[in-house]
């Protein structure tokens, strides 16, 4: 047989396995692949995920169960890729799990399948070819993708009431552009608050009370997409203060994310219409 004879047999054996791959690659990348094994959480992992979210051990055995079954998830199904020396990988993918799918426990869509398929992490600060600046954190929309560095991402875990959380307030970018984008119930409620959070941003009276009390860091008063994620990150962090200073925005985050935190005499308590 001669070599052009070989060719012509493997020649469409390599274009079909070629396809296959292709197939299976778009797939994988878009969270449908059957094939990716749920790994259950391990009870160490459950005490980790406890220890950097106080909340957690608040919860009823059903949301519970419900928020382990969303970490699973998100933690098999979502693109994970890290550079350079990083510490922890493990560690990192389930944190960063298990902050998008508290912050979004209230929501029924938790997958963000249309702002979210990739989370790159750094070992440290990174340089940004798009705006070509050094960032911490970054999320840009036109290729889904969250980037970290971990330094920054361990930082927002060290102090959980100082109302700086890295992770929060990137996943809120991610968030905020997956809920423009969706035609539910839950996505048109969120809106509706997310105009009404612009409406308060651009009075003069509302800015003045803000920079007054240094309640939000400085860094929030950017824009409107900017004040959203730090508003995020302080309505976990201190929701007591948060709802005391600030009622009628409080109340606006607590509708758009349909979670509802009460108050009694031994401290906080937590539910979500998850429940009823």
């Amino acid at each position: 047989m001669q070599l052009w004879d070989v060719l012509k047999y493997l020649a469409p054996v390599y274009i079909v396995g070629h396809a296959l791959y292709l197939v299976y690659y778009a797939i994988d990348l878009y969270q449908f692949n059957p094939f990716i094994k749920l790994k259950p959480l391990s009870q160490d992992e459950e005490d980790f995920i406890a220890d950097n979210f106080p909340i957690y051990r608040e919860f009823s055995p059903q949301v519970k169960a419900k928020c382990n079954e969303r970490i699973i998830w998100f933690r098999s199904k979502k693109h994970f890729v890290f550079y350079g020396d990083i510490d922890r990988k493990e560690d990192l993918k389930l944190l960063l799990s298990a902050t998008t799918v508290i912050m979004t426990l209230g929501l029924r869509q938790y997958r963000m399948m249309r702002s979210l398929i990739r989370i790159i992490v750094y070992p440290t600060q990174f340089y940004s070819k798009i705006n070509r600046r050094h960032h911490l954190g970054e999320y840009n929309p036109n290729f889904k993708t969250i980037i970290f560095s971990a330094d920054k991402i361990w930082k927002g875990f060290e102090d959980l009431m100082d109302n700086r959380n890295l992770a929060m307030h990137e996943f809120a970018h991610a968030l905020s552009f997956e809920m423009n984008k969706n035609s539910s119930w839950q996505g048109r409620k969120f809106r509706v608050g997310l105009r009404r959070i612009k409406k308060l941003f651009a009075q003069e009276d509302f800015l003045i009370k803000l920079a007054a009390s240094q309640y939000f860091r400085e860094y929030g008063l950017t824009n409107i997409q900017e004040f959203f994620s730090v508003a995020v990150e302080n309505y976990f962090e201190t929701p007591a203060i948060f709802k005391n200073d600030f009622p009628e925005l409080f109340d606006e985050l607590q509708k758009m994310l349909n979670m509802d935190f009460h108050y009694n005499k031994e401290g906080r308590t937590f539910r979500t219409s998850l429940e009823n």
